[in-house]
């Protein structure tokens, strides 16, 4: 578990901006913070300093979230996305889902729940809520059982499902008494074979491909 986190903040709009310092600078592992006021700034402090995570609004003037989320995960994978946003239709999330976010907020969520997200995409590489749970109950209902996952392996598949399970890399590789370098090979493995960027990607996968309704991993 990783303190002493380094957390951007991108929101054009002053106020709230400035109420989420405050509140980051409440939350026991966060180290140091930045702020932005719209996407361009955000990347530069990125490119200047990576961090361990930036928490962005989606509509911004200069560059907005979706396009800073785009250019984010093509070019900075480690770093952790947080969306706040008003907007959660399932679609939507969908589409944010696609580009790489680690996770989505909407904007009259508590601060616990803040805190928890940022915790959450920073250990476990995402964050499952009920936003995130509704999208994917939207995927499953529009889609059959098929048979694109025997491209992994078994292991892969039961890595997979323990991912899907919200477990760190950690309590995966002490679960299956492998290295944590070995679940990393394995997942960059995975992430490769199903053409996806990060956990979520891989949980929208599983979802999509109805793996969830598994018993155990197959061949």
């Amino acid at each position: 578990m990783k303190n002493n986190l380094l957390v951007y903040l991108a929101d054009d709009h002053t106020v709230v901006r400035k109420g989420m310092l405050r509140l980051l600078n409440t939350f026991s592992r966060v180290g140091q913070i930045g702020e932005a006021a719209n996407g361009k700034e955000l990347i530069q402090l990125v490119e200047a300093r990576q961090p361990d995570a930036v928490i962005l609004d989606v509509e911004m003037p200069v560059l907005g979230g979706i396009e800073t989320t785009r250019y984010l995960a093509e070019h900075f994978p480690d770093v952790k996305i947080l969306i706040l946003t008003m907007h959660t239709e399932e679609i939507f999330v969908i589409r944010l889902m696609d580009l790489g976010v680690h996770g989505l907020l909407s904007k009259s969520c508590g601060p616990d729940e803040v805190e928890k997200a940022l915790y959450a995409i920073v250990d476990k590489d995402f964050y499952r809520n009920d936003i995130m749970e509704r999208a994917l109950r939207k995927l499953e209902s529009n889609v059959s059982v098929d048979k694109s996952y025997q491209k992994l392996t078994s292991r892969e598949l039961e890595i997979l499902l323990l991912i899907c399970q919200e477990l760190s890399p950690g309590e995966i590789s002490e679960r299956l008494q492998i290295s944590e370098k070995t679940f990393f090979n394995h997942r960059a493995n995975i992430l490769s074979k199903v053409n996806c960027r990060g956990n979520v990607g891989l949980v929208k996968f599983a979802h999509e491909k109805g793996l969830l309704h598994l018993s155990k991993p197959m061949e």
